[in-house]
């Protein structure tokens, strides 16, 4: 892994050496545009919490680092590739796909066949440089980070225009595992292991009126992730994740702004079915496992700064679990990303996030400072979680 990283970033860097009007030149000569872009989020995390043995969180790194290229032959074909270089999903990784595609593009719809997140979360799909918070929600990192259902797989997608409606539809049809693609099967599990030879489902329809003095957006998503029912046992007899049949997820969404004030919330739930009564033995299914959560945050935006613009937000996010197969399902560890924290699964999580942004060009040039508050509910004990975040964003 560490030859790909250095090769790609030789690569990235030729293509980036060019001055006056010299321009890099593609292999294929039917290349009709090439581009490449990147994106730099350096971040420092200072969260504290309750009864844990391990030093409070104080450190700086970097948050994501991107390089991509982006291609385009003729009017309709193009493909897209972009490395982070600053993730680890693998203890021996030093570079991470972010995004690859080859895609065919028309007035009406658009195909992919590649490694692309999944149309099930807003937020979730809504790309890390345009987010208010720092960080996603709790509820969209127990369904992303802890259960592995939606996020990022590979597949085919589809989405496109319902005429003139107004609708917009997004299809995926993708392998089980989260970045699940023929050359690493070795990524961890969530809480549910997938099943690596079977295929899920996604889909979303969404409508959005932005041209009005009162904005709004408002759709629906669902998804089916196949799972693993075979059992497996670490070398102390204990479950390495629970066997399941699949998760049937469903995200109802909507948002609602005028002028300088918008509103945004969403609501995820999901079933996990196929559990066994006796896991160790593998025998008849017993009670579903229940994963279920929602968010809204509040912005505000001021535009009379000097050299940029100000944003005021609030966040409060919300997540439990229930079920057959583990007295706590939610991710407290995932959920509250780099907490050293005692209990990482829990019964209930409750978020609150306020932040102020400073948008020196946009999303292109911005700092971003925010105060978390987690509150952990296990069997009626509560723990906490707090701290600030800060983050700068560069995008080119």
């Amino acid at each position: 892994m560490k030859t790909l990283s250095y090769t790609l970033c030789a690569v990235l860097a030729a293509g980036f050496a060019f001055t006056g009007d010299a321009q890099v030149k593609p292999k294929s000569k039917k290349v009709t545009e090439l581009k490449y872009s990147g994106r730099i989020q350096a971040q420092w995390d200072g969260i504290e919490s309750d009864g844990t043995t391990k030093e409070d969180r104080n450190h700086f790194y970097f948050r994501r680092l991107f390089l991509g290229g982006h291609a385009k032959m003729g009017d309709n074909w193009g493909g897209d590739v972009v490395m982070d270089f600053a993730a680890s999903p693998n203890s021996d990784s030093t570079v991470f796909i972010e995004g690859a595609s080859v895609w065919y593009n028309t007035d009406s719809f658009r195909i992919d066949i590649g490694q692309k997140k999944v149309p099930f979360g807003v937020e979730e799909t809504t790309s890390s440089s345009k987010l208010k918070a720092i960080e996603r929600s709790a509820v969209n990192r127990q369904f992303a980070e802890s259960l592995k259902f939606n996020a990022r797989h590979t597949g085919i997608f589809a989405k496109g225009d319902l005429g003139d409606s107004g609708f917009k539809y997004d299809l995926a049809v993708v392998n089980s595992g989260q970045n699940h693609n023929s050359k690493d099967s070795g990524l961890k599990p969530g809480l549910y292991q997938y099943d690596g030879n079977e295929l899920s489902y996604y889909s979303r329809l969404a409508y959005a009126n932005y041209d009005s003095d009162i904005r709004y957006s408002y759709g629906a998503a669902a998804g089916v992730m196949e799972c693993d029912e075979e059992v497996s046992l670490d070398g102390n007899g204990d479950l390495n994740y629970n066997p399941a049949d699949k998760i049937t997820a469903y995200n109802i969404f909507g948002s609602i702004g005028y002028g300088a004030f918008n509103f945004e919330a969403e609501y995820m739930t999901g079933k996990v079915s196929g559990i066994p009564n006796n896991a160790v033995d593998d025998i008849t299914d017993g009670t579903d496992d229940t994963h279920k959560g929602y968010s809204f945050q509040a912005s505000y935006a001021l535009s009379n700064a000097p050299h940029g613009s100000w944003e005021l937000l609030y966040r409060y996010s919300e997540v439990e679990g229930s079920g057959n197969s583990n007295e706590e399902l939610i991710s407290a560890k995932e959920i509250i990303r780099r907490a050293n924290i005692v209990n990482s699964s829990v019964d209930r999580l409750e978020q609150h996030y306020v932040g102020v942004n400073y948008l020196f060009n946009g999303h292109d040039a911005k700092f971003m400072l925010g105060y978390e508050m987690n509150e952990l509910d296990e069997d009626g004990t509560r723990a906490d979680a707090d701290g600030f975040r800060a983050r700068v964003q560069f995008l080119f």
